[in-house]
């Protein structure tokens, strides 16, 4: 008599190994479809804090104006007046008493104004883990300070954010006008500190950068476009292309989705000028897909295309 032999685990029919094939495939690849990916933030710029600090170092080391005191106690009422919201009138006396104080203290010297300033930021870096400080209140509105501070951020960061709010106070601004673009200022600062400050900034949230819970989404692209264009100038490795897209991107979204949504904010010129935006998002992209291959590119094309269909 003759004993059929045992089917072995790997002799599967057909049929029931081509159903299994498909089971696994309708599984798998819908969890390997991208899903759209959303710029929060732009890529980020490298700082050199040992040369900042040291630049900082030095500067306390500068011999200090006999009213030192006097210009910092202006400093300290201005950074006051800022923690507390006070009315524009109030906070703009509050700027031109320092502007006038810092001046008089230093006579112009600018090795003067060096020492003054490296004494203020001491005292700001020193008063930190003080949340009642004035300072320290205007840093966590910038994302500075504070548990819900980005955790990469270092005191190189503090420092060229400090210097240069502290530069442009210190400008006998007017009441109403005119007031010096943010790249003028960066210009009076050492190539250290620019690099800093452009660092904080390309990173921070938009929040962050205007110290304001429902901030203009066109105020951070405005101060965005300048910095990328910065970055790529003190590293020609800087992704342009990419930050620019990711600027355009957070722009659009702002216009399209206000933190107080109303009918007022949502005007016609508003989502005009997120389209747009989304347009010059989704071309740079494609050229990125087109010149480096990278899943990421697919995945911002598809929030793009996620804001344009809606």
């Amino acid at each position: 008599m003759t004993v059929a032999a045992a089917p072995k685990p790997w002799d599967v029919p057909p049929l029931v190994a081509l159903g299994a094939l498909v089971l696994a495939a309708a599984i798998i690849f819908p969890l390997m479809r991208p899903t759209p990916l959303y710029p929060t933030s732009l890529p980020p710029l490298a700082v050199d804090g040992a040369a900042l600090m040291a630049e900082h170092r030095r500067d306390l080391r500068r011999p200090r104006p006999v009213a030192t005191t006097e210009a910092l106690a202006a400093w300290n009422a201005l950074t006051l007046a800022q923690s507390r919201a006070v009315r524009e009138r109030a906070a703009w006396q509050a700027q031109a008493n320092f502007a006038s104080q810092l001046f008089e203290a230093t006579e112009g010297a600018p090795e003067a104004r060096l020492a003054v300033r490296a004494v203020a930021a001491q005292q700001f870096l020193a008063n930190l883990a003080n949340p009642a400080s004035p300072g320290t209140i205007v840093a966590r509105r910038h994302g500075l300070a504070g548990p819900e501070a980005d955790p990469t951020i270092t005191d190189a960061h503090r420092l060229g954010w400090f210097f240069l709010r502290w530069e442009r106070l210190a400008l006998p601004t007017p009441e109403h006008g005119h007031v010096e673009p943010l790249t003028d200022t960066l210009l009076r600062i050492t190539p250290a500190t620019q690099r800093a400050f452009a660092s904080w900034l390309l990173s921070a949230r938009c929040t962050d950068i205007t110290g304001s819970a429902n901030p203009d989404p066109r105020a951070c692209a405005e101060v965005r476009r300048p910095m990328i264009a910065f970055a790529t100038r003190v590293d020609p490795r800087y992704p342009r292309d990419e930050a620019l897209a990711a600027t355009d991107v957070m722009l659009a979204v702002g216009l399209r989705h206000p933190r107080v949504a109303t009918e007022a904010e949502r005007r016609g010129t508003d989502l005009e000028e997120a389209q747009a935006a989304l347009h010059q998002a989704q071309d740079r992209y494609a050229m990125l897909s087109r010149a480096q291959p990278d899943r990421r590119w697919a995945r911002y094309s598809l929030a793009v295309l996620r804001e344009l269909s809606e």
